[in-house]
């Protein structure tokens, strides 16, 4: 009592009599290392001890991806129409500044294929394949490799041990699916990057404002590259509430809407300040192509219907490969519960329920899955492992055995199927068949003459002489009335009439299959003419025909003998 009663009473404040605190020390500072090149390779050298182990991982990941993305990648799967229009826009892009080797008409933002470009004016006279195509597969390994190391990342970043990250990167490039897929030049193949790094900014451990601003950057340039990467933009947005810090969360997602809306809003600029913003006569308009893909279109059907074409497309799928697929599916339900997997599995939701509400269903829309498809099935199997499945108490014998006995199950079922497929997609040659056409028509056709082709071939037939736009005349252009090309219609009005060959390909056979009331032109041209020569087996023929009737024909070269046999 006595002590208490002596205790010095703190000091007060003079005129508020509230008490004051003590002066605080002054720190020592220390002098920060200069910024010059120790403090570089000082930085350097921290990060390299950090990320010791991860690195060789990494590295084998990015060779076992070279290995079974880049073997025969110019050779399977067979060209698609799609991507030729892309390298053709590259092209065009490249050689001439436009971005279109037709009238460009917002059909999808041209991010995608000038990344295409880029790689071709630096790495296009490192690689040359047999097309122009074949040189863009050349170059997709890239935008591959680039997948695989943010998807370890990403899945690093959201709590996967080394071990299950990696698992991610092998259970995708190991499925046929995947492996077809990464080869391909479709623009989702160029977003994808984009858009793992948009979620590995997003789960950044240091929570930096600045990384969330660069994940916004990053899924805008994700959307320019791929529209319908917007689809992942709810399980994006819900990575960075769970990963930012309650207190700043607001100026965390004030940082990523900022950067994406500044970076995106340059797309609809460009056609504002080209007078092409809005629906107009003599012009084309981003609103009109924004209509026109989201509802104007034809439906591919339901899903669940056994004979619509948006069944067709998932057996395309499946037939390929049903398990990796199937794995990430399944797994979206028992993902939602597992807070770290969440967003992956938001992101897998959304786009799931928009593929199945009986819209239109693009072919490649599979490519954005497949990553998480991967992560989701990896990830699952981390949490079974660490106690997140399963009660902790009396469980810990049982969790990894039973992480190893899914294990065991699924190398049974998975690898003596994806060996099958693996090793007919690096040995298959299915793009032989048209290599071969094209060498025919240089060598056999004058370059006068007019040809209706698919867009794989356009641009080597303009590089061997043939005259673009109007020598070479893609398909679609003529014959699908929403986006016929009015330079086209007022330079060729007689149609089909005005050609002296048509090269019939799968891909034109498709559409004619697909949709016959749109494509009458590029019919007719096909019912008014004979095979002069054919390549390749049944399923994937390609044949050269020659246009024959009265007052059809280019006039630029001798008409086509009518009394010859078909």
């Amino acid at each position: 009592m006595t002590e208490l009663l002596t205790r010095p009473r703190p000091a007060t404040d003079a005129e508020t009599g509230a008490p004051t605190r003590p002066p605080r020390p002054r720190r020592r500072l220390e002098p920060s290392p200069p910024p010059g090149r120790d403090g570089a390779a000082a930085a350097a050298g921290a990060w390299l001890q950090t990320h010791a182990v991860s690195l060789p991982i990494v590295g084998a990941l990015l060779a076992l991806t070279a290995i079974l993305v880049g073997t025969g990648i110019t050779h399977y799967p067979t060209f698609t129409d799609d991507e030729g229009t892309y390298v053709a826009e590259a092209w065009s892009a490249l050689a001439h500044g436009q971005l279109s080797h037709y009238t460009y008409w917002y059909d999808h933002p041209p991010l995608g294929w000038m990344q295409l470009a880029f790689l071709s004016s630096i790495l296009g006279g490192l690689v040359k394949g047999a097309s122009a195509v074949a040189t863009a597969r050349s170059l997709m390994l890239l935008p591959a490799l680039a997948t695989s190391a943010m998807l370890y990342v990403l899945g690093r970043r959201i709590g996967l041990r080394r071990r299950f990250a990696a698992l991610a990167v092998v259970l995708l490039v190991c499925s046929p699916l995947g492996l077809t897929s990464l080869r391909q030049v479709y623009l989702e193949n160029f977003a994808l990057p984009w858009v793992l790094g948009a979620f590995v900014l997003a789960a950044s451990p240091s929570r930096r404002l600045w990384a969330y601003a660069a994940s916004g950057a990053c899924f805008a340039l994700a959307v320019l590259s791929k529209e319908t990467m917007l689809l992942f933009a709810p399980g994006l947005v819900l990575a960075l509430v769970h990963n930012a810090d309650r207190r700043t969360r607001s100026f965390c997602l004030t940082a990523f809407f900022s950067a994406f809306v500044l970076i995106g809003i340059g797309y609809p600029l460009y056609a504002l300040l080209k007078g092409e913003l809005v629906p107009g006569t003599g012009h084309v308009s981003l609103m009109q192509a924004a209509a026109w893909q989201l509802g104007g279109r034809q439906a591919t059907g339901s899903v669940f219907s056994a004979h619509s074409a948006a069944r067709t497309v998932i057996n395309g799928w499946t037939q390929v490969d049903p398990w990796l697929l199937a794995l990430g599916v399944g797994s979206v339900p028992i993902a939602l519960f597992v807070r770290r997997l969440r967003p992956v599995a938001v992101a897998m939701a959304v786009a799931l329920l928009v593929a199945a509400h009986g819209g239109y269903l693009p072919e490649p829309f599979d490519i954005g899955l497949l990553p998480f498809c991967a992560l989701l099935s990896a990830g699952l199997l981390d949490a079974l492992w660490g106690r997140r499945l399963l009660p902790a108490r009396g469980r810990t014998r049982l969790r990894p055995a039973a992480v190893i006995a899914v294990l065991v199950a699924l190398a049974v079922v998975l690898i003596p199927a994806w060996r099958r497929g693996d090793s007919y997609a690096m040995g298959a040659n299915g793009t032989r068949p048209e290599v071969a056409a094209e060498r025919w028509i240089t060598h056999h056709i004058p370059r006068r003459a007019r040809l209706l082709i698919d867009d794989t071939m356009y641009v080597d037939l303009v590089d061997a002489g043939f005259a673009p736009r109007y020598g070479v005349v893609w398909f679609y252009k003529l014959g699908f009335t929403n986006n016929l090309d009015p330079a086209l219609v007022r330079h060729l009005p007689k149609g089909w009439r005005e050609f002296d060959y048509v090269v019939s390909t799968p891909v034109i056979r498709s559409a004619l299959a697909q949709d016959p009331g749109g494509y009458g032109q590029v019919s007719d041209a096909l019912g008014h003419s004979r095979t002069v020569a054919s390549f390749g087996p049944p399923s994937a023929r390609i044949e050269i025909r020659r246009i024959v009737g009265p007052s059809t024909g280019s006039g630029k070269i001798p008409p086509a003998r009518t009394g010859a046999r078909s």
